[in-house]
């Protein structure tokens, strides 16, 4: 009996020693290869954006090395970036942004963002692809352009059909710039003059045009000239 349990532990400790096979990675599907898709997804608190309009450029092509996969720069950019590093950092996108010029888009015209906020881009092939507002929704500022690569890997399965939802803000105000006072001439003459008669400057420059002494009572003076008013 005890030459039985001592064989039984030995086989059990030399079936411990025995390395265990490494966990199946997943590969892509190769019959999706041509038939992914790409929906840009655009919302602003939780409410669909339409309008605008984007574009879509492939990047990079898959590169696989004994089951990893990686993405490599696409012929007509691989001069100025021969490889991508992080494929996440939002620099990334920027740098490949300024090749724009040298990029293919995926569709002829940019895709028209829907009433439902979206704007899907179809038969797409495996690959990095760079997504770039060219037009923004009325009243919102443009989306930065961003990556997306499909197939998209997620909880250890592809997605070939991916949605993005990148942010979106209001459009920023833009300040106008006040334009050159054409009668600015005139108004430093008749400062000149304040000062020769009363000694001082005057304080204010009314919109109407009106420049007027500090002083009351028979040392005020208004001076009327053509133009916009000037500080």
């Amino acid at each position: 009996m005890r030459k039985h349990v001592i064989s039984g532990l030995l086989a059990l400790l030399f079936l411990l020693a025995l390395p265990l096979p490494a966990a199946a990675q997943p590969v892509p599907d190769e019959s999706r290869n041509g038939h992914c898709s790409i929906t840009v997804s655009m919302t602003y608190k939780g409410k669909a954006v339409c309008g605008g309009t984007l574009a879509l450029y492939k990047v990079g092509d898959v590169a696989e090395d004994d089951g990893n996969y990686s993405f490599v720069p696409v012929e007509e950019i691989q001069a100025d970036i021969p490889e991508f590093g992080d494929i996440e950092s939002p620099d990334l996108a920027g740098k490949l942004c300024k090749l724009e010029s040298k990029l293919t888009p995926v569709t002829d015209l940019p895709k028209k963002v829907g009433e439902d906020g979206n704007a899907t881009f179809s038969d797409l092939t495996f690959g990095l692809y760079l997504v770039v507002q060219k037009t923004a929704a009325s009243g919102y500022g443009k989306t930065a352009p961003f990556l997306v690569s499909v197939p998209y890997l997620y909880a250890d399965e592809y997605q070939y059909d991916v949605t993005s939802q990148p942010k979106t803000d209001l459009e920023r105000e833009v300040k106008p710039t006040a334009p050159p006072s054409p009668g600015g001439g005139r108004v430093n003459e008749l400062v000149k003059q304040c000062k020769k008669e009363f000694g001082h400057p005057p304080v204010n420059v009314f919109q109407l045009g009106c420049v007027v002494s500090a002083n009351t009572g028979p040392d005020t003076v208004a001076l009327v000239y053509t133009g916009h008013p000037r500080g």
